[in-house]
């Protein structure tokens, strides 16, 4: 039925120091270079952790990657990713749809992005923008997060077109990047449980993919005119 394809402030004050930096400087300078290392120490400590609690407030997937100097961009990454499940988000429900449009890329209100990625392998969509388009095939990303190492990134992923979702970690190697699906699973109710968080309480619009989706999944042909007034289908 469906289409293939926190840390605590250190304490830098230790018995006898007070007495120590009061001697002097000429028979105590190892305890004024210990102090000195203990002080960048914990400089560094503090903008690292900084630096990761920044990253992950963001929850911009480009984070993780920085860290380790590889400096990625977002299109680079979600290209990747979009073009590891590019044969199913070519798919069209409306048969007569004719020329070949750019995956749609949709990200969940978890990853937090000021701004859409200008991409030329595929379109980023707001959530609103899809429901109001009445798009019915996309990949939509809800969490990225980075491994404890932070050289490597986990993406959860649905596409509900072909009912498919799961895990894809993506890493750099060899100055490009890899992708590598760990979780997939195929769940028709899923794939309605999906449209149905996003199209509940919206007026089905004949001739858009979701009315051809809908058609196709209670197997009328290749009509493009809305079953029922809203999506009851997917959100009953």
């Amino acid at each position: 039925m469906f289409a293939d394809g926190m840390h605590e402030e250190s304490e830098l004050k230790k018995p006898g120091l007070d007495h120590a930096m009061m001697q002097p400087c000429s028979h105590h300078r190892p305890n004024i270079v210990r102090l000195d290392k203990l002080l960048m120490m914990s400089l560094k400590t503090q903008k690292s952790i900084a630096a990761i609690l920044l990253c992950l407030g963001a929850a911009s997937p480009v984070c993780a990657l920085e860290l380790q100097n590889q400096n990625f961009s977002d299109d680079e990454i979600f290209s990747a990713v979009v073009n590891r499940f590019k044969k199913p988000l070519l798919h069209r429900f409306n048969s007569a749809a004719t020329g070949e449009r750019p995956p749609l890329l949709v990200l969940g209100p978890a990853l937090k992005f000021g701004a859409k990625i200008k991409s030329t392998s595929f379109t980023h969509l707001t959530q609103q923008e899809l429901v109001e388009q009445q798009q019915a095939v996309f990949l939509l990303v809800t969490k990225a997060y980075p491994d404890p190492e932070r050289n490597a990134l986990y993406m959860d992923y649905d596409i509900p077109s072909n009912a498919s979702f799961g895990v894809l970690k993506v890493y750099p190697k060899d100055g490009g990047l890899v992708t590598e699906v760990l979780d997939s699973y195929r769940s028709s109710s899923g794939a309605r449980a999906t449209y149905g968080k996003l199209y509940k309480g919206v007026v089905c619009q004949d001739n858009t993919e979701m009315a051809y989706r809908w058609n196709y999944y209670v197997r009328n042909g290749s009509s493009g005119r809305c079953p029922d007034t809203m999506f009851t289908e997917f959100t009953d």
